[in-house]
Protein backbone atom coordinates (compact mmCIF):
# COMPACT_ATOMS: atom_id res chain seq x y z
CA UNK A 1 0.00 0.00 0.00
CA UNK A 2 2.92 2.33 0.59
CA UNK A 3 4.53 1.62 -2.78
CA UNK A 4 5.45 4.53 -5.03
CA UNK A 5 3.42 5.13 -8.18
CA UNK A 6 4.79 6.29 -11.52
CA UNK A 7 3.28 9.17 -13.51
CA UNK A 8 3.60 9.50 -17.26
CA UNK A 9 4.42 12.88 -18.78
CA UNK A 10 1.45 14.37 -20.72
CA UNK A 11 1.94 15.07 -24.43
CA UNK A 12 2.10 18.66 -25.66
CA UNK A 13 -1.35 19.89 -26.70
CA UNK A 14 -1.76 21.38 -30.18
CA UNK A 15 -4.04 24.20 -31.44
CA UNK A 16 -5.84 24.44 -34.80
CA UNK A 17 -5.25 28.18 -35.20
CA UNK A 18 -1.77 29.71 -35.08
CA UNK A 19 -0.39 32.93 -36.59
CA UNK A 20 -1.26 32.68 -40.30
CA UNK A 21 2.08 32.46 -42.17
CA UNK A 22 1.00 34.46 -45.23
CA UNK A 23 -0.73 37.20 -43.21
CA UNK A 24 -1.16 40.46 -45.11
CA UNK A 25 -3.21 42.93 -43.07
CA UNK A 26 -3.65 45.40 -45.93
CA UNK A 27 -4.93 42.75 -48.33
CA UNK A 28 -7.22 41.26 -45.67
CA UNK A 29 -8.62 44.73 -44.92
CA UNK A 30 -9.48 45.31 -48.57
CA UNK A 31 -11.21 41.96 -48.83
CA UNK A 32 -13.16 42.48 -45.62
CA UNK A 33 -14.32 45.92 -46.72
CA UNK A 34 -15.29 44.52 -50.12
CA UNK A 35 -17.33 41.77 -48.45
CA UNK A 36 -19.34 44.32 -46.43
CA UNK A 37 -19.62 47.15 -48.96
CA UNK A 38 -22.79 47.77 -50.92
CA UNK A 39 -25.89 45.59 -50.99
CA UNK A 40 -25.63 42.28 -49.16
CA UNK A 41 -22.80 40.86 -47.11
CA UNK A 42 -20.49 38.15 -48.41
CA UNK A 43 -20.33 36.09 -45.19
CA UNK A 44 -18.18 33.40 -46.79
CA UNK A 45 -15.37 35.89 -47.41
CA UNK A 46 -15.55 37.16 -43.82
CA UNK A 47 -15.45 33.60 -42.45
CA UNK A 48 -12.51 32.59 -44.64
CA UNK A 49 -10.36 35.48 -43.40
CA UNK A 50 -11.41 35.86 -39.76
CA UNK A 51 -11.46 32.14 -38.93
CA UNK A 52 -7.94 31.62 -40.31
CA UNK A 53 -6.16 34.36 -38.37
CA UNK A 54 -4.91 34.37 -34.77
CA UNK A 55 -6.35 36.92 -32.37
CA UNK A 56 -3.03 38.82 -32.49
CA UNK A 57 -3.33 39.14 -36.27
CA UNK A 58 -6.96 40.20 -35.98
CA UNK A 59 -5.88 43.02 -33.64
CA UNK A 60 -3.41 44.23 -36.28
CA UNK A 61 -6.16 43.90 -38.86
CA UNK A 62 -8.45 46.13 -36.77
CA UNK A 63 -5.85 48.91 -36.81
CA UNK A 64 -5.03 48.63 -40.52
CA UNK A 65 -8.75 48.53 -41.42
CA UNK A 66 -9.41 51.72 -39.46
CA UNK A 67 -6.33 53.40 -40.92
CA UNK A 68 -7.35 52.46 -44.47
CA UNK A 69 -11.08 53.20 -44.42
CA UNK A 70 -11.74 55.45 -41.43
CA UNK A 71 -14.14 52.82 -40.12
CA UNK A 72 -14.18 50.54 -37.05
CA UNK A 73 -14.00 46.91 -38.12
CA UNK A 74 -15.92 45.51 -35.13
CA UNK A 75 -18.71 48.05 -35.62
CA UNK A 76 -19.00 47.09 -39.29
CA UNK A 77 -19.12 43.38 -38.42
CA UNK A 78 -21.76 43.99 -35.74
CA UNK A 79 -23.99 45.85 -38.19
CA UNK A 80 -23.50 43.40 -41.08
CA UNK A 81 -23.82 40.09 -39.23
CA UNK A 82 -26.49 38.50 -37.05
CA UNK A 83 -27.23 35.35 -35.09
CA UNK A 84 -24.79 32.66 -34.05
CA UNK A 85 -22.20 33.37 -36.76
CA UNK A 86 -22.00 36.96 -35.51
CA UNK A 87 -21.25 35.72 -31.99
CA UNK A 88 -18.52 33.39 -33.26
CA UNK A 89 -16.75 35.91 -35.49
CA UNK A 90 -16.79 38.74 -32.94
CA UNK A 91 -15.42 36.43 -30.24
CA UNK A 92 -12.33 35.69 -32.36
CA UNK A 93 -10.92 39.15 -31.62
CA UNK A 94 -10.48 38.17 -27.94
CA UNK A 95 -7.30 36.59 -26.64
CA UNK A 96 -7.89 33.25 -24.84
CA UNK A 97 -7.84 35.05 -21.45
CA UNK A 98 -10.17 37.81 -22.68
CA UNK A 99 -12.61 35.25 -24.06
CA UNK A 100 -12.61 33.38 -20.73
CA UNK A 101 -13.22 36.71 -18.96
CA UNK A 102 -16.06 37.48 -21.39
CA UNK A 103 -17.70 34.08 -20.76
CA UNK A 104 -17.33 34.46 -16.98
CA UNK A 105 -18.93 37.92 -17.06
CA UNK A 106 -21.77 36.55 -19.15
CA UNK A 107 -22.16 33.72 -16.62
CA UNK A 108 -22.69 36.08 -13.66
CA UNK A 109 -24.48 38.91 -15.46
CA UNK A 110 -28.18 39.55 -14.92
CA UNK A 111 -30.68 37.08 -13.45
CA UNK A 112 -29.40 33.59 -12.86
CA UNK A 113 -25.86 32.21 -12.92
CA UNK A 114 -24.33 29.85 -15.49
CA UNK A 115 -22.45 27.66 -13.02
CA UNK A 116 -21.53 25.11 -15.69
CA UNK A 117 -19.62 27.72 -17.72
CA UNK A 118 -17.86 28.99 -14.58
CA UNK A 119 -16.76 25.45 -13.65
CA UNK A 120 -15.63 24.73 -17.22
CA UNK A 121 -13.17 27.62 -17.01
CA UNK A 122 -12.15 27.95 -13.36
CA UNK A 123 -11.62 24.22 -12.74
CA UNK A 124 -9.38 23.60 -15.78
CA UNK A 125 -7.03 26.59 -16.09
CA UNK A 126 -3.43 26.71 -14.84
CA UNK A 127 -1.87 29.49 -12.73
CA UNK A 128 -0.67 31.60 -15.67
CA UNK A 129 -4.07 31.34 -17.33
CA UNK A 130 -5.93 32.30 -14.14
CA UNK A 131 -3.63 35.30 -13.66
CA UNK A 132 -4.28 36.41 -17.27
CA UNK A 133 -8.05 35.94 -16.82
CA UNK A 134 -8.04 38.03 -13.61
CA UNK A 135 -6.12 40.79 -15.38
CA UNK A 136 -8.36 40.73 -18.45
CA UNK A 137 -11.53 40.75 -16.33
CA UNK A 138 -10.35 43.78 -14.33
CA UNK A 139 -9.38 45.64 -17.51
CA UNK A 140 -12.56 44.80 -19.44
CA UNK A 141 -15.14 45.25 -16.65
CA UNK A 142 -13.38 47.47 -14.08
CA UNK A 143 -14.12 45.07 -11.24
CA UNK A 144 -12.45 42.01 -9.76
CA UNK A 145 -13.47 38.56 -10.94
CA UNK A 146 -13.42 37.24 -7.38
CA UNK A 147 -15.96 39.91 -6.33
CA UNK A 148 -18.41 38.89 -9.04
CA UNK A 149 -17.95 35.17 -8.36
CA UNK A 150 -18.38 35.75 -4.64
CA UNK A 151 -21.62 37.71 -5.05
CA UNK A 152 -23.13 35.22 -7.51
CA UNK A 153 -22.33 31.94 -5.72
CA UNK A 154 -22.64 30.63 -2.18
CA UNK A 155 -21.46 28.13 0.41
CA UNK A 156 -18.62 25.70 -0.16
CA UNK A 157 -18.90 26.11 -3.94
CA UNK A 158 -18.10 29.82 -3.51
CA UNK A 159 -15.12 28.97 -1.28
CA UNK A 160 -13.70 26.61 -3.90
CA UNK A 161 -14.10 29.22 -6.67
CA UNK A 162 -12.36 31.88 -4.57
CA UNK A 163 -9.50 29.44 -3.91
CA UNK A 164 -9.20 28.72 -7.64
CA UNK A 165 -9.40 32.44 -8.41
CA UNK A 166 -6.19 32.97 -6.43
CA UNK A 167 -4.36 31.02 -9.17
CA UNK A 168 -1.76 29.64 -6.81
CA UNK A 169 -1.54 25.89 -7.44
CA UNK A 170 1.82 24.38 -6.52
CA UNK A 171 2.84 23.89 -10.16
CA UNK A 172 6.58 24.42 -9.71
CA UNK A 173 7.36 21.26 -7.75
CA UNK A 174 7.59 17.72 -9.17
CA UNK A 175 5.00 15.21 -7.89
CA UNK A 176 5.78 14.09 -4.33
CA UNK A 177 4.86 10.46 -3.63
CA UNK A 178 5.00 10.81 0.15
CA UNK A 179 2.73 13.87 0.11
CA UNK A 180 0.33 12.12 -2.28
CA UNK A 181 -0.05 9.15 0.09
CA UNK A 182 -0.43 11.48 3.09
CA UNK A 183 -3.17 13.52 1.40
CA UNK A 184 -4.95 10.39 0.15
CA UNK A 185 -5.27 9.41 3.81
CA UNK A 186 -6.41 12.95 4.73
CA UNK A 187 -9.12 12.85 2.04
CA UNK A 188 -10.31 9.46 3.31
CA UNK A 189 -10.37 10.70 6.91
CA UNK A 190 -12.29 13.83 5.82
CA UNK A 191 -14.84 11.91 3.76
CA UNK A 192 -15.52 8.18 3.74
CA UNK A 193 -14.24 7.61 7.27
CA UNK A 194 -16.54 10.10 8.98
CA UNK A 195 -20.27 10.78 9.14
CA UNK A 196 -20.07 14.47 8.17
CA UNK A 197 -17.70 15.46 5.35
CA UNK A 198 -14.94 17.95 6.12
CA UNK A 199 -15.21 20.09 2.97
CA UNK A 200 -12.21 22.24 3.88
CA UNK A 201 -9.77 19.34 3.47
CA UNK A 202 -11.12 18.61 -0.03
CA UNK A 203 -11.02 22.32 -0.90
CA UNK A 204 -7.40 22.66 0.23
CA UNK A 205 -6.11 19.60 -1.65
CA UNK A 206 -8.16 20.05 -4.84
CA UNK A 207 -7.43 23.78 -5.17
CA UNK A 208 -3.80 23.85 -4.06
CA UNK A 209 -2.05 20.85 -5.61
CA UNK A 210 -0.78 20.62 -9.18
CA UNK A 211 -2.65 18.41 -11.66
CA UNK A 212 0.12 15.80 -11.59
CA UNK A 213 0.24 15.81 -7.79
CA UNK A 214 -3.53 15.33 -7.65
CA UNK A 215 -3.35 12.45 -10.11
CA UNK A 216 -0.79 10.72 -7.90
CA UNK A 217 -2.93 11.34 -4.81
CA UNK A 218 -6.00 9.85 -6.49
CA UNK A 219 -3.97 6.81 -7.59
CA UNK A 220 -2.88 6.25 -3.99
CA UNK A 221 -6.47 6.66 -2.82
CA UNK A 222 -7.63 3.98 -5.24
CA UNK A 223 -4.87 1.52 -4.34
CA UNK A 224 -5.26 2.05 -0.59
CA UNK A 225 -9.07 2.23 -0.28
CA UNK A 226 -10.26 0.45 -3.47
CA UNK A 227 -12.35 3.46 -4.45
CA UNK A 228 -12.32 5.78 -7.47
CA UNK A 229 -12.13 9.44 -6.50
CA UNK A 230 -15.12 10.20 -8.79
CA UNK A 231 -17.31 7.80 -6.77
CA UNK A 232 -16.04 9.29 -3.52
CA UNK A 233 -16.91 12.83 -4.66
CA UNK A 234 -20.40 11.77 -5.75
CA UNK A 235 -21.09 10.06 -2.43
CA UNK A 236 -19.77 12.94 -0.29
CA UNK A 237 -20.95 16.03 -2.20
CA UNK A 238 -23.90 17.32 -4.22
CA UNK A 239 -24.85 20.23 -6.46
CA UNK A 240 -22.34 22.52 -8.14
CA UNK A 241 -19.58 21.77 -5.63
CA UNK A 242 -19.79 18.11 -6.62
CA UNK A 243 -19.65 19.07 -10.32
CA UNK A 244 -16.64 21.33 -9.76
CA UNK A 245 -14.65 18.68 -7.85
CA UNK A 246 -15.46 16.10 -10.54
CA UNK A 247 -14.09 18.43 -13.24
CA UNK A 248 -10.89 19.06 -11.25
CA UNK A 249 -10.46 15.28 -10.83
CA UNK A 250 -11.09 14.69 -14.55
CA UNK A 251 -8.56 17.37 -15.48
CA UNK A 252 -5.98 15.77 -13.19
CA UNK A 253 -6.59 12.12 -14.15
CA UNK A 254 -7.65 12.28 -17.81
CA UNK A 255 -6.11 15.59 -18.88
CA UNK A 256 -8.19 18.62 -19.72
CA UNK A 257 -8.24 17.80 -23.45
CA UNK A 258 -10.33 14.69 -22.71
CA UNK A 259 -12.64 16.77 -20.56
CA UNK A 260 -13.13 19.30 -23.38
CA UNK A 261 -13.79 16.37 -25.70
CA UNK A 262 -16.54 15.21 -23.32
CA UNK A 263 -18.04 18.71 -23.41
CA UNK A 264 -18.16 18.63 -27.22
CA UNK A 265 -19.74 15.17 -27.15
CA UNK A 266 -22.44 16.34 -24.75
CA UNK A 267 -23.06 19.51 -26.81
CA UNK A 268 -24.01 17.54 -29.93
CA UNK A 269 -25.49 14.44 -28.31
CA UNK A 270 -29.17 13.56 -28.72
CA UNK A 271 -31.91 15.85 -29.99
CA UNK A 272 -30.88 19.49 -30.32
CA UNK A 273 -27.46 21.08 -30.07
CA UNK A 274 -26.11 23.08 -27.13
CA UNK A 275 -24.75 25.84 -29.36
CA UNK A 276 -23.48 27.95 -26.45
CA UNK A 277 -21.32 25.10 -25.17
CA UNK A 278 -20.22 24.05 -28.66
CA UNK A 279 -19.16 27.60 -29.56
CA UNK A 280 -17.50 28.15 -26.19
CA UNK A 281 -15.27 25.08 -26.43
CA UNK A 282 -14.29 25.52 -30.09
CA UNK A 283 -13.56 29.25 -29.80
CA UNK A 284 -11.75 29.04 -26.43
CA UNK A 285 -9.57 26.06 -27.38
CA UNK A 286 -8.74 26.94 -31.01
CA UNK A 287 -5.42 28.61 -30.11
CA UNK A 288 -4.62 26.24 -27.25
CA UNK A 289 -5.40 22.55 -27.81
CA UNK A 290 -8.33 22.08 -30.23
CA UNK A 291 -6.26 19.89 -32.60
CA UNK A 292 -5.52 17.52 -29.71
CA UNK A 293 -9.16 17.60 -28.54
CA UNK A 294 -10.34 16.78 -32.09
CA UNK A 295 -7.94 13.80 -32.28
CA UNK A 296 -9.28 12.44 -28.97
CA UNK A 297 -12.84 12.97 -30.22
CA UNK A 298 -12.16 10.94 -33.38
CA UNK A 299 -10.64 8.06 -31.41
CA UNK A 300 -13.61 7.95 -29.04
CA UNK A 301 -16.42 8.53 -31.54
CA UNK A 302 -14.96 6.78 -34.61
CA UNK A 303 -15.74 9.88 -36.66
CA UNK A 304 -14.07 13.26 -36.96
CA UNK A 305 -15.15 16.31 -34.96
CA UNK A 306 -15.44 18.11 -38.31
CA UNK A 307 -17.98 15.54 -39.56
CA UNK A 308 -19.94 15.50 -36.28
CA UNK A 309 -20.27 19.30 -36.13
CA UNK A 310 -21.20 19.43 -39.85
CA UNK A 311 -24.20 17.18 -39.16
CA UNK A 312 -25.37 19.10 -36.09
CA UNK A 313 -25.08 22.70 -37.34
CA UNK A 314 -26.09 24.68 -40.42
CA UNK A 315 -25.54 27.81 -42.47
CA UNK A 316 -22.76 30.34 -41.92
CA UNK A 317 -22.52 29.30 -38.26
CA UNK A 318 -21.57 25.81 -39.41
CA UNK A 319 -19.03 27.16 -41.94
CA UNK A 320 -17.32 29.27 -39.25
CA UNK A 321 -17.05 26.41 -36.74
CA UNK A 322 -15.72 24.02 -39.40
CA UNK A 323 -13.04 26.55 -40.42
CA UNK A 324 -11.91 26.81 -36.82
CA UNK A 325 -11.81 23.02 -36.43
CA UNK A 326 -9.91 22.54 -39.70
CA UNK A 327 -7.55 25.35 -38.73
CA UNK A 328 -4.65 26.98 -40.53
CA UNK A 329 -1.78 24.82 -39.33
Amino acid sequence: LGCSLVLTTPKMARPTIVDFPAFNAEQDSKELRGAMKGMGTKEAALITILCQRSHRQLRVLETVYQQSFGRVLLDDLKSELSGKVRDVLLSLFHSPAEYDAFILKKAVKGLGTDEAAIIEIMCTRNNDEVEAINEAYQRMYETELQKDLSSDTSGDFRKLLLSLCAGHRDEGSPPNDKLALQEAVELYDAGQKRLRTDEEVFNRVFAQRSWRQLKLTFQHYKSRYSAEIFDVIKSEFSGWLCEALIVIAKTAILGREKYFCELLESAIKGVGTDDAKLTRVIVSRRQVDLRTVAEIFEKRQKKSLHAAVAVDTSGDYKKALLKLIKGNS
